[in-house]
């Protein structure tokens, strides 16, 4: 099988989850896979509206409801499922912050709000603790139309949000800012964008292995410098991202690929939920047992996500195609 953007957003997704649940892992990669995410929707978003929907009214609505279709159902049982384990669990004696301090009850209107319309604002309790980065990437699909359909938007917000970026300054002390806020996030759609529109041009560079190989190496300089991933390591991950993206975007893929880009959306969404529940059964939390028996338990709640919830309402979807070129 070749590595196709399904199996490559589903290692996306693994690392993120092994990098919450297991202390052993590598500093970095969880980061860099999070903004490999927005380069790779910022590509894909810009992709789609190009080639399927189109900027008519029609087009442009017929994108907003399909990913609201993709996005919103499954988080709306992520979040029932986070409520209940915040009513259920402290029962007996578990503290789920003590896994991300974010897993908590919202404490005002503005928290409640972030929670339930995926807003990117800042938000200490969350019914799912990793619903930031999401909520950062919802916003965008706002503006992608914009962006999609002008290189020249797309490169006024890249140089703003570099800027943004560098007024803060590159050190450790800024990283969460950067790395989580909306309008520092927003040069890696734009460079996904960008990377889309210039597609043809920068397909010489295509070498799906090599990048993949590149990509994890850089993982590794971490052991090196500690301070790399939170300072130039999350910007020189960009542009590794985007030649996977480039180079994976091609590929002629399987079954197998498409079945692990499924699983990649619910394996983020759920995995904290479920890993909390391991902590009544007196499993050392973030031991690599812990990590192995919460990553099992998980790829089988992604997969009902995705029979039950997924698979049904890709029928719901709009079909438009304006074969724009």
């Amino acid at each position: 099988m070749k590595l196709g953007l399904g199996t490559w957003r589903f290692f996306l997704a693994f690392l993120v989850v092994i990098s919450h649940l297991w202390s052993g892992m590598l500093d970095g990669p969880a980061a860099y896979a999070v903004w490999g995410f927005f380069i790779l929707s910022g590509f894909l978003m810009t992709h789609v509206l190009t080639h399927k929907y189109g900027d008519s009214r029609g087009g442009l609505a017929d994108y907003a409801y399909n990913r609201f279709l993709r996005i919103y159902p499954a988080y709306v049982v992520a979040i029932l499922a986070g409520v209940a384990c915040l009513l259920i669990l402290p029962k007996f004696g578990v503290t789920l912050s003590s896994l991300n301090p974010q897993f908590n009850w919202p404490h005002s209107i503005r928290e409640w709000a972030a929670n339930l319309l995926l807003l990117a604002v800042p938000a200490p309790g969350l019914f799912v603790p990793v619903s930031g980065a999401l909520a950062v990437e919802v916003c965008v699909y706002v503006l992608m139309p914009l962006l999609a359909f002008s290189r020249a938007a797309a490169w006024i917000s890249l140089i703003l949000s570099v800027l943004l970026n560098l007024k803060y300054g590159l050190t450790i002390e800024t990283f969460g800012e950067r790395y989580s806020s909306f309008l520092t996030c927003f040069m890696v759609f734009s460079c996904g964008c960008l990377l889309s529109q210039y597609r043809e041009k920068l397909n010489i560079f295509r070498a799906p292995l090599i990048s993949v190989i590149v990509w994890l190496l850089h993982c590794l300089v971490w052991l090196k410098y500690d301070q790399w991933p939170w300072t130039y390591g999350l910007y020189a991950s960009i542009i590794l991202s985007g030649w996977v993206v480039l180079s994976l975007s091609s590929q002629k893929t399987g079954k197998l690929d498409s079945v692990l880009g499924d699983l990649s959306y619910p394996l983020y969404l759920f995995h904290t939920t479920v890993a909390v529940c391991l902590i009544p059964l007196g499993i050392k939390m973030r031991s690599f047992e812990f990590f192995a028996i919460s990553f099992v338990l998980t790829i089988i709640v992604s997969w009902g996500v995705v029979m039950l919830i997924d698979k049904p309402l890709a029928g719901l979807k709009k079909k438009k195609n304006v074969g724009v070129t």
